[in-house]
């Protein structure tokens, strides 16, 4: 097993470029590996350029880390939910150019966010945070949730043509030899354990896999150790935070509820050998912050493996 950390961490106040300050402050940290990410359409079309992608990979090797795996977020691929052709077709060939990009960046691996279905309204724009009415994001507070469903939804046909579509997206990574995990998030189409073993029993392709996201799963009150006893070796990259099991799943690792002696017993038993990467943002300290949760998790490891 691996001890990562994701660019973004140190990328306040989000994911933006460019990614070499961040690069150098995790190498300097001493982690085996790291993650990188097309947040936008300006770092596909502008800055990871064939230069640029040549420096970036010399960069990360000078530290001796590996990249784990390439991130396409959301907005870049929120098109492969749509049940109109055409655009799941541009969808898709915007994913395969992303998909080039984390091949020539010498990575392995592909992870996506699952996608929402798209027209479901709420007043926060990213809705996997519309989890609860209470919490920040929304411009008003509201005494319950209030999401509009589009008016045409019909959760079969956007099941069917989402795994078709997931479907194609496996095979457009597997060409380039490489795997590709899915990401599950509140409110979206493939989010909690069971939702993916539904997926898995509709597409069985070694290629396809799980990236484990503990605070996720803790704010769908999942037990982190049994989601990995269901998803055993489908699991193919964990991204690590914590929660206090009321509203922040944004803290680190040893400073909420999670079990994670429990959590790397569990990884242990299925047998998985990836990589375990922080992803926390927002720290007013980012080093300070992940440097402790770094030794804490570093311990663990050692009692557990």
């Amino acid at each position: 097993m691996k001890l990562g950390c994701a660019v973004w961490c140190f990328t306040a106040p989000q994911y933006q470029a460019p990614y070499e300050p961040a690069i150098h402050t995790i190498g300097k940290m001493g982690f085996d590996t790291i993650e990188l990410i097309a947040h936008n359409q300006k770092d596909v079309d502008v800055y990871y350029t064939n230069e640029k992608i040549r420096e970036l990979r010399h960069l990360i090797a000078s530290y001796g880390m590996e990249l784990s795996q390439f991130a396409i977020y959301t907005e870049l691929t929120q098109g492969l939910a749509s049940i109109n052709e055409e655009i799941r077709e541009e969808a898709l060939n915007n994913f395969e150019k992303m998909v080039k990009i984390g091949y020539e960046l010498g990575t392995g691996m592909i992870n996506m966010v699952s996608n929402w279905v798209n027209g479901y309204e709420c007043q926060v724009q990213y809705l996997p945070n519309y989890w609860s009415p209470f919490l920040g994001g929304g411009a008003f507070a509201e005494l319950t949730q209030n999401m509009k469903m589009p008016k045409d939804y019909d959760g079969e046909i956007i099941w069917k043509e989402y795994i078709q579509t997931i479907q194609r997206c496996v095979d457009i990574c597997k060409k380039y030899g490489m795997r590709f995990n899915i990401e599950g998030h509140a409110n979206v189409i493939v989010g909690n354990s069971d939702a993916m073993l539904r997926m898995f029993d509709s597409i069985s392709d070694p290629a396809l896999g799980i990236n484990l996201d503990v605070a996720w799963h803790m704010i769908q009150r999942e037990y982190i150790p049994m989601v990995i006893e269901k998803l055993g070796k489908k699991i193919f990259h964990v991204h690590m935070r914590d929660g206090d099991g009321i509203g922040n799943y944004g803290l680190p690792p040893g400073r909420g509820i999670n079990n994670w002696e429990d959590t790397f017993a569990s990884l242990k038993k299925v047998g998985f050998d990836g990589s375990v990467s922080f992803e926390l943002s927002h720290y007013m300290e980012p080093e300070k912050v992940i440097g402790d949760a770094q030794q804490f998790v570093k311990k663990v490891m050692e009692k557990i493996l």
